[in-house]
């Protein structure tokens, strides 16, 4: 799948469904496989699940497991200065809108760091007007 447009502003009004769990594994498999892309050696996580419908039913270790996979994503890569920790989740603790906006917020603010660190790089060989020198 594509990169799908992250939902940034969730409200306390709002309810994380399967169709928003797939949106954040999705997105975050199309983070590392940029990242991948561009020659960094990031972790594959060891499972996604994006299929996900209105019948499944997801527990603590899934949402660990996407806490996991995104933290692991940035500590191969950088953090960038707006990324929120990860959470641990255990029985009692509650998942709300604050939440859902971290973990959306965390992987666009990764892409949007590696986009700027492609659009940086160098390529090796080329030259530029002005370098003040030529082949000779």
């Amino acid at each position: 799948m594509a990169w799908i447009t992250p939902k940034l502003d969730w409200t306390d009004n709002d309810w994380i469904n399967y169709a928003d769990w797939n949106r954040i594994e999705n997105n975050i498999l199309e983070l590392k496989n940029y990242l991948v892309s561009i020659q960094y050696n990031v972790p594959t996580p060891v499972s996604t699940n994006t299929t996900r419908t209105v019948l499944s039913i997801d527990f603590l270790s899934s949402i660990n497991r996407i806490e996991n996979n995104l933290d692991a994503i940035r500590l191969a890569f950088l953090s960038p200065s707006d990324y929120l920790p990860k959470e641990t989740w255990i029985v009692g603790k509650g998942f709300d809108y604050s939440d859902a906006n971290r973990l959306e917020k965390n992987t666009k603010s990764l892409l949007d760091w590696g986009m700027l660190v492609f659009q940086s790089y160098r390529y090796c060989g080329t030259f530029n007007c002005g370098q003040g020198w030529g082949l000779g």
